[in-house]
């Protein structure tokens, strides 16, 4: 048996994320086995850096899977690109270690959301930004984002699922990064790992701030709180987006 490593870009609007659920739902790893049995002749199992939710995209999702083959990477790699889906895509394959694990041997994911920021929608951004019409002060917004980087307890910001909940609430944000192109918003943050919806309830409470619905020095005491209620709403996951995972 041979491991491999692929990229996956997909566009999340069509899934009902990532893992595959067994009621019929469209999932992306759904897909991808689909195919891998078709590609293989016997059934693989796929296994992401981990999983995205309904909705949410990827540029860089980093998977691994086990195959007893003689196909090398950029075969497999073409191989199943020929068969996937319009809305998925392989950018690139390699053979690893028999040890690698996609989501066990992660060292850094970056995430990235796109917001919107003007009086009226896009028809083309629907799916991939948040429309925010509402005027944004970048200023307290990363006067805020910067008493989230380093070491902390992000537990104010896990959504609640007991079947995804975590005992071990501490991360380090790395970087967070906030940057205003014309009407786009991107805020992107790397970490060692991510609660569930993590990301999208910090962008709500950055749009939060930027917004003037609460105060800048707000964001040190929600931190501290370990409350998910101290923290602002959970943004759309339309315009969250994997961007790459470093082992």
């Amino acid at each position: 048996m041979k491991t491999f490593k692929i990229i996956l870009e997909y566009d999340g609007a069509g899934f009902c994320g990532w893992q595959a659920q067994g009621q019929g739902e469209r999932t992306v790893q759904g897909e991808l086995e689909s195919v891998l049995l078709k590609v293989f002749k016997k059934p693989v199992m796929a296994i992401a850096s981990g999983r995205t939710d309904s909705g949410v995209h990827a540029r860089g999702q980093a998977v691994s899977f086990k195959a007893d083959t003689r196909m090398k990477p950029l075969e497999i790699m073409r191989a199943l690109n020929s068969l996937l889906p319009s809305d998925v895509v392989v950018r690139e394959g390699t053979r690893v270690k028999s040890n690698f694990h996609a989501q066990y041997s992660v060292k850094e994911k970056t995430y990235r959301y796109t917001v919107l920021n003007r009086g009226y929608r896009s028809a083309f951004l629907r799916d991939r930004a948040l429309f925010y019409p509402y005027s944004l002060n970048m200023t307290r917004m990363r006067r805020a984002a910067r008493h989230l980087v380093g070491r902390h307890d992000f537990k104010s910001f896990q959504a609640y699922d007991p079947l995804r909940a975590e005992r071990q609430t501490v991360r380090t944000i790395k970087k967070l990064a906030l940057k205003k192109e014309g009407e786009l918003i991107f805020i992107d943050i790397t970490a060692d790992g991510f609660l569930y919806k993590m990301v999208r309830n910090i962008v709500g409470t950055l749009l939060a701030i930027g917004s003037g619905q609460l105060p800048t020095e707000k964001m040190a005491d929600i931190l501290k709180a370990k409350d998910r209620k101290a923290a602002g709403e959970t943004a759309p996951a339309h315009g969250l987006c994997l961007m790459q995972v470093k082992y």
